[in-house]
């Protein structure tokens, strides 16, 4: 029953994490896919059945799934593209069987856990291979050596009898790197050389049309746009997690 619906949601919003990691831009097309196929899809087996209860599944789930996405786009979390792609997965795979809590709470849920290590190790990667990051780093890492130092021994000390502090002894640092790659992800271009996607730093995580950029040729010669990670990839990675480990909590429980 899920499995037409899952493989077609799975090859979509694959294809829309691989373009956003080439052009680090989503794909207009993909959400307006997920969203009329699973529409279409759960209305036909609802008719062929005759249960409504699937199609107004895929409406809720879908509607669910679409206001957490633009809660998480007002907050600056990711593009208005990731909160589309959100809600198609929603209206095209409304439920999972093996999740152990709500569907839409273990999406959520296990969205936020994917996406945080593989962002982790993004912008571990980003600035290791960008050499102005690395230099920064360092940098700013000397300032305060010292205390970070003195924070992580602390720390240490303290998971002898709390393990967890072992890991918070490596935040600071943590974030001291994350804010220094944030910041070499801008980079001051030409209008002349702005193309379609491109996200304008300081303002939404949308990116720009064709009509944009010729406004903003009439009126700048440079302009500053904001690289972020490109985080589509992590949705099908989810799904497929979700799909055949059930998430986090049921590896817990196993």
């Amino acid at each position: 029953m899920i499995e037409i619906p899952f493989i077609t949601c799975f090859v979509l919003i694959l294809f829309a994490g691989l373009y956003d990691l080439k052009t680090s831009d989503v794909h207009a097309e993909v959400p307006a896919l997920l969203i009329s196929f699973g529409l279409f899809y759960w209305f036909l087996f609802s008719l062929i059945h005759n249960n409504f209860t699937y199609f107004f599944n895929s409406v809720s789930a879908g509607l669910i799934f679409l206001l957490v996405g633009f809660l998480f786009y007002k907050a600056k979390i990711w593009g208005d593209g990731d909160a589309w792609i959100l809600g198609g997965i929603g209206f095209l795979v409304p439920f999972l069987g093996n999740t152990f809590i709500p569907y839409p709470l273990s999406f959520i849920f296990n969205l936020l856990i994917v996406g945080g290590i593989y962002s982790l190790f993004y912008i571990l990667i980003y600035g290791l291979l960008n050499k102005n990051v690395r230099k920064n780093f360092i940098l700013e890492f000397k300032k305060y050596y010292a205390i970070y130092f003195g924070f992580i021994f602390t720390c240490f000390f303290i998971s002898l009898y709390l393990p967890f502090f072992f890991l918070i002894g490596f935040l600071p640092p943590i974030y001291i790197y994350a804010k220094i790659v944030e910041k070499g992800m801008k980079k001051k271009v030409k209008t002349l050389d702005l193309k379609e996607g491109d996200v304008l730093a300081k303002g939404d995580i949308i990116g720009i049309t064709k009509e944009d950029i010729k406004k903003l040729m009439a009126e700048k010669r440079f302009v500053e746009i904001q690289e972020g990670v490109r985080f589509t990839i992590v949705f099908p990675i989810t799904l497929v997690f979700l799909y055949f480990y059930g998430g986090f909590f049921v590896l817990l429980l196993v």
